[in-house]
């Protein structure tokens, strides 16, 4: 018989009010927030564990029979895997109405060797009310299942205590340096009670017929020839501890107390599951990570998928492990998980979307999961601007939220956005949900009547857009003239501020005259990149250049920030210098990314007031949370209601 856990119920358990899992018949990686409960998973495990071996008959062949006026107890004192206080601690709520100081943890079993048979063994677990910190009571919750599974499997001459073995093994930063030795029971207790460790040299010295294999599988996932010295079988009744050397690639054997955490993590791992012998053998492992090189954890984890007759549980907070997995082997465990009762494992789809756009899919993860929105951006310089002017605006203005509720995720430009945005969110909603979603993109080339559109679509996909009011970011600065002058002059301390203020409007008056002239080489330059951007962006189809052209100006007057793309506002920042004789800001070169961005960058140190802030980005902070709805809006809006 191949049992496998098919399926986990917990009720008013710890962090848990109710939770539903579906594991993966083979190998789970649980990831997630500190204190979401990932270990409280692990003990729920064993707990049940814990109960099913206090409902085995001395015979071993059957489970006691309770009445309703009956129990089985356990002891408080038994339960140290259990990270409580007092013995409340246990429960969720020990106020629920319907169940009051009593958890419920089913798990349910699956033979997989034979045709589908499944049975769901749960527990009631119980605290008196009369005597504290003492003991639980333990009742099954479908004595019928029970009784069905202690038939099918002791049929064939089995025991009900050999039919599973769970243990775990935790983050191993060394072994003691004088190890008793120990018989076989002694060191299943110890494996049970979360020392596995501590048995180290006993399980390696236990598989002395099959050390080969053992020293195997460590040499491959080392990548090093590994060999153990074991010692003589006639020793155990002569010595107290176990002498136990260990050779690395030929070199002098020394004790196993002196190898390094990495090493005696990987051998923990492996000592532990070749140690027992069980229909279900259900390995937890905490943080294998925790004490391994990046370069071995693949091996680890490409050997540990080798092994069948195994279910592994895994918690992790480590990339290598997640990135490297399976379909239906990632659980991430968070509030939203816990609202909905469920955790199901995560699209593996949604991975790469994560790990290219915002790099480690753990910490991305949990990003995301306490974001209260989520922010399509084209690129990552869109996030890193924002951050910026978020920080500033804290500095000199009352803020209703904080930008650390806003996650940014770049889209990688504007072709195809609304094609991206569909993705990205039908993604990242399968392992987030409640956000609110935005959509912040350049205006560039798009007419007033393009951009709403645009919009209209992305609201139709239930996402909040906000365009730019400008060709880019960088250029909403040219979007106020009036708080544009007085950026300009700030970074001009050797002239009038009348005489820069000239230059600027003469430099934006011959842009003005240019661009907007068909036959000038600037306006076919900007023509053929319109040109150049219509492939992959449906919205642009049926959009004439000569329909741009006119989006420049509102009611006759030129709008400098539509047309001002990173090579023209490079080309301003060297005319003016070109006007003033002197560089505006120290820079390596003149490429237009590094002046655009270093022009907009010391706008950003220049705001002094929510007044130096202009219009677009207000909007946008406001749509954030950051900034409160002006009093006008507000009251529009009640009036509206």
């Amino acid at each position: 018989m191949k049992l496998r856990i098919s399926y986990i119920n917990l009720k008013n358990f710890k962090t848990f009010a109710e939770i539903s899992i579906h594991p993966n018949p083979d190998f789970n990686i649980i990831i997630g927030e500190n204190s979401s409960g990932k270990s409280t998973v692990f003990e729920a495990i064993h707990l049940w564990e814990k109960c099913y071996q206090t409902y085995i008959l001395g015979s071993r062949k059957g489970f006691y029979k309770v009445k309703k006026s009956t129990n089985r107890y356990v002891n408080y004192q038994d339960l140290d895997f259990l990270r409580i206080t007092k013995d409340e601690d246990l429960f969720h709520n020990p106020k629920d109405p319907e169940l009051g100081k009593c958890s419920e943890i089913t798990i349910a079993l699956t033979n997989d060797e034979e045709e589908a048979q499944t049975w769901n063994l749960g527990f009631k677990v119980t605290c008196p009310s009369s005597i504290e910190n003492a003991f639980y009571r333990v009742q099954p919750t479908d004595e019928e299942q029970f009784t069905a599974f202690a038939e099918a499997f002791c049929g064939a001459g089995k025991f009900l205590d050999e039919a599973i073995f769970i243990y775990q093994t935790r983050p191993v930063a060394g072994v003691h340096q004088f190890e008793p030795y120990y018989n076989e029971a002694q060191i299943k207790k110890k494996i049970q009670k979360g020392s596995s460790h501590e048995v180290l040299r006993n399980k390696i010295i236990s598989k002395r017929k099959s050390i080969s294999d053992l020293e195997a599988s460590i040499s491959e996932i080392v990548e090093k020839e590994v060999k153990f010295t074991l010692p003589p079988t006639t020793r155990r009744e002569k010595d107290e501890y176990v002498r136990l050397d260990v050779s690395v690639n030929g070199s002098k054997p020394y004790d196993l107390h002196l190898q390094g955490s990495g090493f005696l993590q990987i051998v923990e791992i492996l000592a532990t599951v070749e140690f027992i012998d069980a229909p279900l053998k259900l390995l937890l492992v905490d943080e294998p990570d925790s004490h391994i090189h990046s370069k071995l954890q693949q091996n680890l984890l490409n050997h540990l998928r080798k092994i069948d007759h195994n279910q592994f549980f895994v918690i992790s907070h480590n990339d290598q492990f997640v990135t490297n997995a399976g379909e239906g082997e990632v659980f991430f465990l968070s509030d939203d998980a816990k609202h909905s009762g469920s955790l199901e494992p995560i699209d593996i789809t949604g991975f790469d979307a994560i790990k290219n756009a915002l790099g480690g899919v753990i910490l991305s993860l949990e990003l995301l999961n306490q974001a209260k929105h989520i922010a399509f951006v084209e690129g990552s310089d869109d996030a890193s601007y924002l951050h910026l002017i978020n920080r500033k605006i804290k500095e000199i203005h009352p803020v209703q939220g904080c930008l650390s509720e806003v996650t940014f995720f770049p889209l990688r430009g504007k072709d195809n956005i609304v094609k991206k945005i569909e993705y990205n969110k039908r993604t990242l909603s399968s392992l987030i949900k409640g956000k609110s979603w935005n959509a912040i993109f350049d205006r560039d080339f798009s007419t007033a009547a393009i951009d709403e559109s645009l919009k209209n679509i992305i609201i139709g996909k239930k996402c909040t857009p906000h365009s730019h009011e400008g060709y880019c970011i960088e250029s909403v600065i040219f979007s106020d003239i009036t708080i544009f002058k007085r950026y300009i002059c700030s970074l001009i301390d050797f002239l009038p501020d009348a005489e820069t203020e000239i230059h600027i409007v003469d430099l934006l008056q011959q842009l003005s005259a240019d661009i907007r002239n068909p036959d000038s080489p600037l306006n076919k330059s900007v023509e053929e990149r319109f040109n150049g951007q219509k492939n992959n962006r449906p919205e642009f189809e049926n959009l004439q250049f000569v329909e741009v052209m006119r989006s420049w100006s509102d009611d006759g007057q030129f709008k400098p920030e539509r047309v001002m793309s990173k090579p023209l506002i490079r080309d301003f920042v060297i005319q003016l210098e070109s006007k003033i004789k002197q560089s505006l800001f120290i820079r390596t070169s003149n490429k237009d990314e590094e002046v655009a961005s270093i022009l907009f960058n010391k706008y950003i140190e220049f705001i002094a007031s929510i007044d130096d802030l202009v219009p677009s980005l207000k909007q946008l902070f406001t749509q954030l949370g950051v900034l409160a709805v002006p009093d006008n809006e507000a009251n529009a809006e009640g009036q509206g209601a």
